[in-house]
Parts: C-alpha cells; sequence; structure tokens
C-alpha cells in the first residue's frame, strides 16, 4: 500500500532550499516531490519503531564514530544556519526556551516565522527538557542535540515547507540527509527518523539513547521507493 501524502503542506522557504541545494553532498529527491509525495510506508515505519524501542546493538566503537561525525557535521551546519546570507548562510537568529514548552501552535506558525522574519525559537525536546541527557549528545540548552534539531528545521520543514506528521518528518529527513556525511547518517537517522518515527507512532516520547540502525534498514529508508 502507497504511502500517503505529507498532510500539511505551505510556502517553501527559498533562501534555506538554495543553501541545501549548494551543501548537498549527492543528489537528492526533488523538493516538489517531497511535498506531495509520501515515502515511509506503514510496514517501513513499524520497523523503525522496533528498532528503535528494543535496546542498542550496534557496537559501541561504531557507536561512538557515528555520533562524533554527527557533532562535527551537526556544528559546521549550525553555524551555515547562523551565518549571514552575505556571506553564503541563512541568516537565522535562534533563540533558545528553557520551559520546555512548545513555542508554535505548528509547522506553519514556525516556518512563516523563519521565512518571514529569518528567526525561530527553539524549546529543547521533552526527556531533555526534563533533564535527562542523551548519553553521546548530552543535555544542555543549545548543545549538539537541540542544534540538530534546529537544522533539522530550517533545512527540512522550513525549506521544503511540510509540517509535522509523520509523512513530512521523513521528508526532512530524505532532504536533510544529503547534508551529513556517509560517517554521520547511521546517527542522524538515529535521531532524525529513530525517535521521531516512535514518538509519531507510539504517542509517547521515547527514552533517548545511542545506536546505529540494522545494516538494511538504512539503505531502506534512504531510497524508499
Amino acid at each position: 500500500m502507497a504511502a500517503p501524502a505529507p498532510r500539511e503542506v505551505f510556502a517553501p522557504w527559498r533562501r534555506a532550499q538554495d543553501v541545501v541545494d549548494r551543501l548537498a553532498r549527492e543528489p537528492g529527491i526533488a523538493p516538489c516531490v517531497l511535498r506531495r509525495t509520501g515515502f515511509l510506508r506503514q510496514e517501513l515505519a513499524e520497523r523503525v519503531t522496533d528498532w528503535f524501542t528494543e535496546e542498542p546493538t550496534a557496537p559501541a566503537d561504531a557507536v561512538r564514530s557515528s555520533y562524533r561525525a554527527l557533532e562535527r557535521d551537526t556544528a559546521r551546519l549550525f553555524e551555515v544556519v547562523r551565518r549571514a546570507p552575505s556571506l553564503g548562510g541563512v541568516g537565522v537568529r535562534v533563540r533558545h526556551g528553557g520551559n520546555g514548552r512548545e513555542p508554535y501552535r505548528g509547522a506553519a506558525e514556525l516556518c512563516a516565522e523563519l521565512r518571514e522574519h529569518g528567526s525561530m525559537t527553539h524549546t529543547s525536546f521533552g526527556m531533555i527538557a526534563r533533564n535527562e541527557p542523551h548519553p553521546l549528545l548530552g543535555g544542555e540548552q543549545g548543545g549538539v542535540l537541540d542544534q540538530l534539531r534546529v537544522v533539522h528545521d530550517v533545512f527540512g520543514h522550513a525549506a521544503l515547507g511540510v509540517g509535522f506528521d509523520l509523512q513530512s518528518e521523513f521528508a526532512s529527513w530524505l532532504q536533510c540527509r544529503t547534508l551529513f556525511s556517509e560517517a554521520a547518517r547511521p546517527a542522524a537517522f538515529c535521531e532524525l527518523v529513530g525517535a521521531v518515527t516512535t514518538y509519531i507512532l507510539t504517542g509517547r516520547e521515547p527514552a533517548l539513547h545511542a545506536d546505529l540502525p540494522p545494516t538494511d534498514l538504512l539503505p531502506a529508508a534512504a531510497s524508499p521507493r
């Protein structure tokens, strides 16, 4: 059965999309296709959730290596998010909220602020807000995990103009994955697909953990057709 298209689609942010196109390490799926096509089949979403809710099984050295690569890539991309457009960046002013409450009524409001004002308020993921740090990325406000989610919001949701439903989140992943190195992609998948898909399918915030997807899962999620 084909996956449904993203439910909420609104104006894309061309400035952010131009930077994505420039920084992409390989050709990706065209934004117009990501906006109108669903790519995450139910069977694959359930496999992702089953994997993410089990105990981590990847070798510890491989996990640490991929997460180190993810930290490096995230720092580089976050700097581009904040860099002035005249210097090749997106020029986003990021405010970090400390109360753990969602500052927007939905993706459309967040992305409208980015598109129209070049600013956003980011609130730490629920587990981090409750002082339960990520095992490898820590839990400080404005740290690596917060920066990663800002990158995902700007280069995924806002650039494409898609919401927070399951297919929109996966579309944002398919776009953002081209910005990460091969070494960082397994860790990025854990954070941007594993945790998010599990949250949407179960309705509960999953415990944060560091793992790498099985060897057959990452390629399936990278080439879902």
